[in-house]
């Protein structure tokens, strides 16, 4: 049976209410204010929550931020109520992470469309969604900082940062880059007039990883549900940060027009679970808030962390600018290093930061990228099965892409591993299964 509290101060709403869901499977748990309403969510942590806008002691905008506030409560789905026709007033109870905004007086029929999502607490509770097939990688967009296109880049791609991991028939999009159009297009020829789940993670809001999501056709078809995870940035909050880019100053079509069907799940915990995949966050070495995602499927690890800078490197060159040697500020950076090469370790796929070679490094110091060398040695340190190279820079043509993969190859050999690195191309499809087997990348070169 699915579970909802219901948190209005009027007894006649919560009357009607909670007759029309009790006759459609609902248990509900009533509360006066916000307060004891709070209370009942914490212990019951229900499908869903209904809560007037200007329900004592706590009103829906602070419910539903303290709601979401809570890992254990990412799947609750919260439909804030009121008598408030003021457009601002829906758009802040959506922008606190509310699913839907509903004005007072509310048919029936409108109520249960707002809770149509939710699922029985039996089905899910307790249990792992079932994997039914392998574990796929493909990339959509392997670009850095802007787009580009052309005759220079045709072989790796000109697309800004975009992976899509299926779990079996679970879909996980890593950033939406300006290659998330082409993925929804393929998405929506798939799946036609089906319903489609699908789970967007960010790493964070700078406009490379996000300015493919105003094109990302599945956002505006009510039969896809999107979901999207991730950290607000310093400034902003993340469903705020991808509102601003769709302002009308900015985009002809407001996040608002997408649909209810968009979900915001802003995190604040390091390790979470999407479906049958368990995840885990740091914070990478980047200008903001930024964070590398380490997914643990049942095929095996999956470590994406597009934009990170070196510790050691980073603290070198930067010694080297001042003219002050610091052996304190070198181990304070090798430490935080230990730290990434632990959160790595042994992962069967690392797709990361190469924007620049050595050469190039020392003019874009504190920029917040790595580049090659120190990707390759790092992986190496950590054990890592397979490399891909990442977030290739806007001025790096295929020539300039394929010099770098050999070299990263030449140093793997010079150091006598058997690690398996490439630069990955845009519509490059990698099987993690086999990932896990030397031989089977070996019988493949």
């Amino acid at each position: 049976m699915k579970t909802l509290v219901l948190i209005d101060s009027d007894a006649l709403s919560r009357a009607l209410f909670s007759e029309c869901l009790a006759g459609e499977g609902w248990r509900v748990f009533e509360a006066e204010e916000g307060e004891s309403g709070l209370e009942l969510i914490l212990e019951h942590q229900p499908a869903a929550v209904i809560c007037d806008l200007r329900a004592p002691k706590r009103n829906g905008f602070k419910v539903c931020q303290l709601i979401r506030a809570q890992p254990q409560l990412n799947s609750t789905r919260v439909v804030l109520t009121g008598v408030s026709r003021f457009n601002s007033d829906r758009e802040t109870a959506l922008a606190m992470g509310a699913n839907r905004y509903l004005v007072k007086p509310i048919a029936p029929s409108e109520l249960l469309a707002a809770l149509d999502q939710c699922r029985d607490q039996e089905d899910s509770a307790g249990t792992k969604p079932a994997v039914t097939g392998p574990t796929l990688i493909r990339f959509w967009g392997v670009r850095g900082s802007i787009p580009t296109p052309g005759d220079k880049t045709k072989i790796f791609g000109g697309n800004t940062s975009c992976v899509e991991v299926r779990v079996g028939d679970q879909i996980i999009i890593l950033d939406a880059g300006s290659g998330i159009r082409g993925l929804g297009q393929r998405l929506m020829d798939e799946f036609r007039a089906k319903s489609l789940d699908v789970t967007l993670l960010i790493t964070h809001t700078h406009w490379d990883h996000i300015q493919g999501f105003p094109f990302f056709v599945p956002a505006y078809n009510p039969k896809v549900n999107v979901r999207i995870f991730g950290y607000g940035s310093a400034v902003h909050s993340l469903r705020e940060a991808l509102t601003e880019q769709m302002k009308s100053a900015f985009f002809p079509v407001t996040l608002s027009q997408m649909g209810r069907h968009v979900i915001f799940d802003e995190l604040s915990e390091d390790e979470f679970e999407i479906g049958a995949v368990k995840v885990r966050s740091i914070q990478a070495h980047h200008p903001g808030i930024c964070r590398g995602y380490r997914l643990k499927t049942p095929s095996g690890d999956i470590v994406y962390m597009p934009d990170h800078e070196a510790y050691e490197r980073h603290e070198i060159e930067q010694q080297k600018c001042s003219g002050k040697a610091s052996q304190l500020g070198l181990d304070h950076a090798r430490a935080e290093d230990e730290k990434m090469i632990d959160f790595i370790r042994e992962a069967d796929v690392l797709i990361t930061d190469t924007q620049y070679d050595a050469a190039e490094y020392p003019s874009r110091l504190g920029w917040g990228h790595t580049c090659v060398d120190d990707a390759v040695d790092l992986a190496l340190r950590a054990g890592v099965k397979q490399l891909f190279l990442f977030h290739h820079d806007p001025d790096h043509d295929d020539n300039k892409m394929n010099e770098l993969a050999v070299a990263a190859e030449e140093r793997v050999a010079a150091a006598g591993a058997s690690m398996a690195v490439s630069a990955a191309r845009e519509g490059e499809k990698f099987d993690l299964v086999r990932a896990l087997s030397p031989a089977d990348r070996n019988s493949e070169s």
